[in-house]
């Protein structure tokens, strides 16, 4: 099922934690067992044949049998798992994450909570949260372990009224005295701040927005555009410009306390 979502032997084999051989070696024996060929390979990814397709949904349904026949006999499935988000994150981003800990573990229970960065690392040290979503990859040296969840690349957000809004991508100079929606949270502000300095390109700022809602609603309303992470979620007269000659990509770790063995922690790891 996970090789069927990432399409990679590799990707697979790590976000369930065993070695690549041993995971090609698992399907070639499901293969062999079920006399079939479940994926097929080209030169650049790895796709279900008919026979992979129709075992999918009856492999999910086997998984969520067997997640509940197992929680039924663990102490501690009845805990819930205490997830912390830092304020300035964008939470629709971690909604897709979320929603698929929830179809592969419907009896699991979810707590969020919300707080600044310092905040979350000390109920992360007092174990009352199990991990928290940030920006940034922590001190290893801390005691914490980090995994990316995350990856979104910035494009322009414009109104669907602005002469941007026809186009499907853009230089980044073409934000050269625009209007400009700044959002001050954002982790790669310095790396853009950097790069538009470097090319002299000079927007003017007419807002500074903390988080990625504010920035959306300004950019919705008229008042000017604005660098966002691009996620799937639309949002009401905004249209996403793609930048041709620069790639930023705001990025999300969950972090974790060192030798935390939560098998809940570890299963939503393996998503």
């Amino acid at each position: 099922m996970v090789l069927s979502e990432t399409g990679n032997f590799t990707k697979a084999a790590q976000k369930v934690h065993v070695v690549q051989s041993s995971f090609s070696t698992g399907i070639k024996k499901l293969e062999q067992q079920l006399s079939c060929k479940l994926f097929f390979r080209d030169n650049r990814q790895v796709h279900l044949t008919e026979e992979g397709k129709q075992l999918l949904p009856k492999a999910k349904q086997l998984l969520r049998v067997w997640n509940d026949m197992e929680s039924l006999f663990s102490v501690e499935y009845a805990k819930p798992l205490r997830l912390g988000v830092v304020s300035e994150i964008d939470f629709k981003a971690i909604v897709p994450m979320m929603k698929s800990f929830h179809e592969r573990f419907p009896s699991h229970q979810v707590q969020i909570v919300e707080g600044n960065e310092a905040e979350l690392h000390q109920n992360l040290k007092n174990e009352s949260i199990d991990g928290f979503f940030q920006k940034y990859i922590p001190d290893e040296q801390n005691g914490f372990e980090h995994q990316l969840i995350r990856k979104d690349k910035l494009v322009l957000a414009v109104p669907v009224q602005h002469v941007f809004a026809s186009k499907s991508k853009l230089p980044l100079k073409s934000i050269d005295q625009q209007d400009l929606v700044e959002r001050t949270n954002c982790s790669l502000y310095m790396e853009v701040e950097s790069c538009l300095d470097q090319h002299e390109i000079k927007p003017n700022i007419v807002f500074q927005a903390k988080g990625d809602d504010m920035a959306r609603a300004l950019v919705a309303s008229g008042i000017g555009i604005s660098l966002i992470p691009q996620i799937d979620t639309e949002y009401p007269n905004i249209k996403y410009v793609s930048i041709s000659d620069h790639q930023f990509h705001r990025k999300i770790f969950l972090v974790w306390k060192k030798g935390n063995t939560s098998k809940m922690l570890k299963n939503l790891l393996s998503l």
